[in-house]
Formats: structure tokens, sequence, C-alpha cells
């Protein structure tokens, strides 16, 4: 469970992930030893999975960022998110309830890039029964769990 204090550094840290944990106790009022520990504890949880950078694609030389739903046969959905979930392309996956088996965000640098993600990535996956993808035109917002 996470208390107010983890959810202060949770915050500042999503805002900055390069900000110095002297400056994050400092805003905080608290002493920079207690935001190493509590920061060490979030990552031996699992709560923070990493620290890393957060790209806009579209700066990046990427032209695609496409979402794609996935219709599975039910007794492979566990079997082929598995595989989904090895490849480079792919951002974000997930099963899910409603219409579709399973959703994902992947980013490609063009349409071609797309054309041969779909037919020779997914089309050799077994179990999958279709594909809808949908290709964003614009982003409004990049974002990352919120905690808080």
């Amino acid at each position: 469970m996470l208390d107010e204090l983890d959810r202060r550094i949770l915050h500042l840290l999503q805002e900055d992930g390069r900000m110095s944990y002297s400056e994050v106790a400092r805003i905080l009022g608290v002493p920079e030893s207690t935001v190493r520990a509590r920061v060490k504890r979030l990552v031996e949880r699992g709560i923070i999975r990493k620290f890393a950078a957060l790209i806009n694609p579209f700066k990046a030389g990427y032209s695609i960022v496409a979402v794609i739903a996935v219709d599975v046969e039910p007794s492979k959905v566990r079997e082929v998110a598995e595989k989904l979930a090895k490849l480079e392309e792919v951002d974000v996956l997930g099963i899910t309830t409603g219409a579709h088996d399973i959703f994902m965000q992947v980013t490609l640098r063009s349409l071609e890039e797309l054309e041969n993600f779909l037919l020779d990535k997914l089309g050799k996956i077994d179990g999958i029964k279709s594909t809808e993808t949908s290709i964003l035109t614009s982003v409004k917002k990049w974002g990352y769990a919120r905690v808080f």
C-alpha cells in the first residue's frame, strides 16, 4: 500500500524523472535518506518498474502509432499475448474484456512497416483470427500510470 509520502515522491518523479533525491527531499521537507529509502522500496516492490525517458515518437522519426485489436481462438489468448508482448514494435499490450481479446499499441516508421508488421509478424502467429487496426492521426496526451 502506498502512503501519502510515497504518492508525492512518485508524482515528482513522474513529472521529472531526472530530479535528484535531494531536490525531491527539499520540496517535500523530508531528509534525502528518506527519499532514497522510499524509492529503493518502491523499486523492490515493483511499483516503480523502471526509470525511462518518455519519447515523442513523431519527433523521433516514427510516423505511425497504431492501436490494434486482436481476436484470438479462446484457448490461445494467453499464448498469443505472450508472443505479441515479445515483439519490439509493441509498446503496450493487454488482454481485454469486451468485443476483442487483446489490445496493443505499436509504433512504426511508415505504412510499409505497419503492413509488414501485420502480414509478416501477426499473420504468422497461430491462434490469431482477426485484427482491427486504428492509426492515431494525432496524440493529445502522452502519459503513464497514475497512482494518486
